[in-house]
Parts: structure tokens; sequence; C-alpha cells
């Protein structure tokens, strides 16, 4: 039974290499799993004008470490305690445990928050604000099924559609036009 729990755990924490593709101009997901919505917003808080927000769930099987869509300055980290909805219901976005970066001073800005679910009851962000961070780079861990959602401005061109699967630091979401 040790072996079985040990294996599953080894399994769900691994940390595959990603290289993301050439291109500054190109954003890449934050997560691996399934995009379950595009939205266009009339505003959010911290961006200028009407959004695009892309929601990702990531599954059991999924690696649920996150990183970064672009090179840029985190300007803020917020962490909100909440509920513990399942992560694929619109809702859980608004009412469930999450954590909240701002990255600002790359080709583009956005807000990225990573979101527990029913199994995922913690969240691990690596980063805090003024941080430097890299395309690609590992900025938190969600422990067990969860969502993320990036949201953009949107002269920003998203290149992935509903329902496609995502790897995180790989697969590209958007493009800035430079």
């Amino acid at each position: 039974m040790f072996a079985v729990l040990a294996s599953a755990f080894t399994y769900f924490f691994r940390d595959p290499d990603r290289v993301p593709p050439p291109g500054d101009h190109l954003l890449v997901s934050p997560a691996d799993g399934e995009v379950l919505g595009i939205d266009a917003l009339p505003s959010l808080p911290d961006l200028t004008g009407p959004v695009n927000k892309i929601t990702i769930f990531l599954s059991l099987y999924d690696v649920h470490l996150v990183r970064s869509p672009l090179t840029a300055t985190v300007v803020r980290s917020d962490y909100h305690p909440g509920k513990f909805l399942p992560a694929y219901k619109p809702e859980a976005g608004a009412h469930n445990e999450s954590n909240t970066l701002v990255l600002k001073g790359g080709v583009t800005d956005l807000v990225m928050k990573m979101i527990v679910g029913v199994a995922a009851r913690r969240i691990k962000c690596f980063v805090k604000a003024s941080a430097a961070v890299a395309r690609g780079q590992k900025v938190g861990l969600m422990y067990f099924g969860s969502r993320v959602e990036i949201t953009l401005p949107q002269n920003v061109t998203i290149k992935v559609g509903l329902h496609q699967k995502m790897k995180a630091g790989e697969t590209v979401i958007a493009e800035v036009q430079p």
C-alpha cells in the first residue's frame, strides 16, 4: 500500500523539463490542462480597457506546477482564502481559495490567478512582489485538481481554442504583435 501511495505522489508532483518556443512576443501556457473558457470582459482593475480571460482546468493527471507565460516583473502577489468548490465550475474563480499574480513590464501586462478546488486545498506561490520572472519559469504549485485563469488585454492575439490541451511553458497561448 505504501508503494502505491508513494508512486501516486511521485507521479502527481513530477516536474518535467519544459522549453519555451523561441520568440519573446509569444506567451506560453501557465499550466498543463484543458482550456475551459475564453471570455471577453469589459475590464479588470489591473489592466486598462477590455480584456480576454482564458481559463485552464487541471485534472488530477496533469502536472500542477504553474509557470510564467512571459518575462516580466511581479507587481503584486495576492493570496485570498476562500471556498473549495469544484475547480471546473465557473463560480470557483470568484469564490475559491486563490493566489493572483499581476505581471507587468514585459511585452504586455497580464493577470494570472491560481485557483484550488475540491481536492486541491493548498497553493504554494514561489514568487513575491518585485521579483523578475522569465517566460516558462516555475512560479507556483497547486496541490491536486485546480484551475488557472490568465487575463490579457484584447490587443493580444489568442492562439488557443476551447477544449485544447495545454502544456505549461511550451504551448503558445497568445501572441503580442511586435
